[in-house]
């Protein structure tokens, strides 16, 4: 019989249903003792039952103005939101902090901005990624580079030309869950460039499949995985072009560094570990009864 009940919101019938709120409805899940319930979040919210906690993973709904057929309800309290895209929609998510009790931030500079903008609660949860959706599968190198993302940003695509043009075997395209780690598995070094300052979610996919990690260099990464012994960061791209031929031409230290960051991301940063950090600070953890700790 379920302890803690967690409410889960976020829309799921517009073709899409991935992401941050998909997976944290599925690590609440994986905790013994958690009833994890998903949600749309409109009309009577009252009818669903009574729940311990209201969580909301970041689903863009500031980007689904005109999309949505509906206002979304407001989320009753004891509240928790985890805000990914500070980054790229900072007053509308401040909106939502306001009004939330616990704040979870991807990005640790929303951290500092919300406390000085009068958050409460505010806590730095970085990305995580799913294992099972993003597994290790052995494979052929087939690539030298790989990219799985969009190109929405002018620094996106002047690191994309220009490393297109370094390395010919390189592998560029959309993709989801295993689809996006068997392509990771089969190129030699999978390349990152964030949008802006943000730690994205492909540093945490690449790792827990096993592959070697190019980033861009980002402050705040440090805090989380070292460089040069779990990934490899560049802060210009003669810099991502010469570090890409150096481990080209090093496979044994280049797997080395893809196997240290794939323990450290498994030991470190899953959605299972992010759900139970968010039981542990809103209090929750310590309502589950011991036995049901086991295991958990």
């Amino acid at each position: 019989m379920a302890i803690l009940r967690i409410a889960n919101y976020y829309e799921s019938r517009l073709g899409r249903n991935d992401g941050n709120p998909l997976y944290m409805w599925n690590a609440f899940k994986q905790i013994n003792g958690v009833e994890s319930g998903h949600l749309v979040p409109h009309g009577d919210l009252t009818k669903f039952g009574s729940w311990d906690l209201h969580f909301e993973a970041d689903w863009g709904e500031d980007a689904l103005k005109g999309v949505l057929p509906y206002e979304p309800s407001a989320i009753p309290s004891i509240s928790a939101f985890w805000h990914s895209d500070t980054h790229l929609g900072y007053d509308w998510r401040l909106k939502k902090a306001l009004r939330t009790d616990f704040n979870f931030v991807c990005q640790e500079r929303a951290y500092d901005d919300f406390l000085k903008d009068g958050a409460k609660n505010v806590y730095f949860m970085p990305h995580a990624v799913e294992p099972r959706a993003y597994p290790s599968i052995p494979s052929l190198k087939k690539y030298d580079l790989c990219f799985i993302g969009h190109i929405n940003s002018e620094n996106r695509i002047e690191a994309l030309d220009r490393m297109f043009k370094e390395f010919p075997k390189f592998f560029y395209g959309q993709r989801l869950f295993e689809d996006a780690a068997e392509k990771f598995c089969q190129s030699k070094i999978v390349f990152n460039v964030s949008i802006k300052d943000d730690i994205n979610m492909r540093v945490f996919e690449a790792l827990s499949t096993k592959s070697f990690l190019l980033t861009n260099h980002i402050p705040t990464l440090e805090h989380l995985f070292q460089d040069g012994v779990h990934l490899v960061t560049y802060k210009s791209l003669d810099e991502a072009v010469d570090k890409a031929k150096y481990y080209l031409a090093h496979d044994e230290e280049r797997e080395k560094i893809a196997q240290a960051g794939f323990e450290e991301v498994r030991a470190k940063h899953t959605f299972k570990h992010r759900a139970e950090q968010i039981l542990r600070t809103t209090g929750l953890w310590s309502k589950l009864e011991p036995k049901e700790l086991v295991g958990a």
